[in-house]
């Protein structure tokens, strides 16, 4: 047993390491998890729905063209349902252009569209129908098939077309949405936001439901 003093020590500098290793990771995730200033999220936002005076506020960060965030609706969608006039929903747009060549154009489109308060009817079309437009082989088809989706939506296809066509005044609010995005560190979409908390969508509504039940009782 003369090795037993080793052993001890031995063991102990184990569990000392694991223990600084531990409260190493746990301060840098509740670092990274610290909210995000709500008032920088919502600042300019026009793309909005549900309640005027919400428990929540769920801001997402999204690509029209990204199938994750395609897939991702149905979630929102029966969160929003789920959870009614305590919630709101607020649209950011962070085109990830490198993938998704076409997700700032749908964007632009977007805005276009949001003059005539049909934004939420056509982000559903863009979404519906990511298959379809997204696999086209140029921007000029992609910008003529998106006028179709407007003019189904009963907008003039024709001043729908030289809008996007001469997007300046759109692209800078798509642009300003991305820079608010980089400026809170996101990085992939879907991402969401929950009262200034980081979500991924599997952790959306767990997470609405917590701040909702905090809420509730104060």
């Amino acid at each position: 047993m003369k090795n037993l003093p080793l052993l001890i020590g031995t063991i102990l500098g184990t569990l000392l390491l694991i223990a600084g290793i531990a409260f190493f990771f746990s301060k840098d995730l509740a670092t990274s998890e610290q909210p995000v200033d709500e008032a920088a999220l919502l600042a300019g936002a026009t793309n909005t729905r549900g309640s005027e005076s919400p428990l929540v506020t769920i801001v997402e960060f999204s690509d029209f063209q990204c199938p994750a965030c395609a897939a991702s609706q149905p979630l929102v969608t029966a969160v929003m349902q789920e959870f009614g006039d305590q919630v709101r929903l607020v649209y950011r747009h962070f085109p990830l252009e490198q993938t998704h060549p076409y997700a700032r154009t749908a964007a632009i489109a977007s805005e276009i569209v949001a003059e005539q308060n049909q934004f939420w009817q056509f982000h559903d079309v863009l979404f519906a129908r990511q298959a379809t437009w997204s696999k086209l082989g140029s921007v000029e088809e992609v910008q003529t098939t998106l006028a179709q989706y407007a003019a189904e939506l009963g907008l003039d296809e024709a001043a729908f077309t030289a809008k996007i066509q001469e997007s300046s005044v759109y692209s800078t609010l798509v642009q300003n949405d991305v820079e608010l995005g980089s400026k809170v560190q996101v990085t992939a979409t879907p991402t969401f936001f929950v009262n200034g908390q980081r979500a991924t969508a599997p952790q959306l509504r767990d997470l609405v439901t917590s701040v909702v039940k905090a809420r509730s009782t104060e």
